[in-house]
């Protein structure tokens, strides 16, 4: 699967990488069943990963959001040569309207911006009553307060590590493996 290989920082685009994609979608997929037959929302899709996968585990409808057109771009090959429909929108999240049932994302993790990952699952809580997201493990005790202050509960969190590719300036290896928490969020 193809990913932006010049990514904008101040986007916070680090693409989520296979192993973990493959841990969330399982754990909403398999171990819940919040895919299947679902109507899934991708918030700040980038590639397409986690949306794709959705499609490929049987999502009823997918609809993929990212701001940068450059990432949905190359989202709508990865979704042409898998032969997945995913409805593609290039827009803010802020923007996107309707309900579904289930919600995969991995949000900007605020490293940039602070709390950049507030606005996506706010917006996310009011599209959906199930939320699939990604963060940094450093920011679970100050996440899960926010969570609970939201009128949400976080039912099930996977503690993984997640590789980074070398794709900025600053980064010095290769590779970068940060711990990052899979969270499943219910009303």
């Amino acid at each position: 699967m193809k990913i932006r290989e010049d990514p904008d920082l101040s986007l916070e685009q680090y693409p989520v990488s296979p192993k973990v994609a493959a841990e969330l979608l399982f754990m909403a997929g398999f171990e819940h069943g919040d895919i299947p037959g679902r109507k899934v929302l991708d918030l700040g899709s980038g590639s397409g990963r986690l949306a794709l996968g959705a499609g490929l585990l049987g999502a009823q409808q997918i609809v993929g959001v990212d701001i940068d057109p450059i990432s949905v771009s190359i989202a709508r090959e990865n979704a042409s040569k898998l032969k997945v429909h995913v409805d593609w929108i290039v827009a803010d999240v802020d923007a996107i309207q309707g309900k579904f049932d289930t919600v995969v994302m991995n949000p900007p993790y605020g490293t940039r911006k602070e709390h950049a990952d507030i606005k996506f699952l706010e917006q996310s809580f009011r599209r959906a009553q199930i939320v699939y997201s990604i963060h940094k493990s450093s920011t679970r005790t100050f996440l899960k307060e926010f969570i609970v202050r939201q009128g949400r509960h976080v039912d099930a969190i996977r503690s993984v590590e997640m590789l980074l590719p070398h794709l900025f300036d600053f980064h010095h290896k290769k590779w970068r493996s940060i711990s990052v928490d899979l969270y499943r969020i219910t009303v």
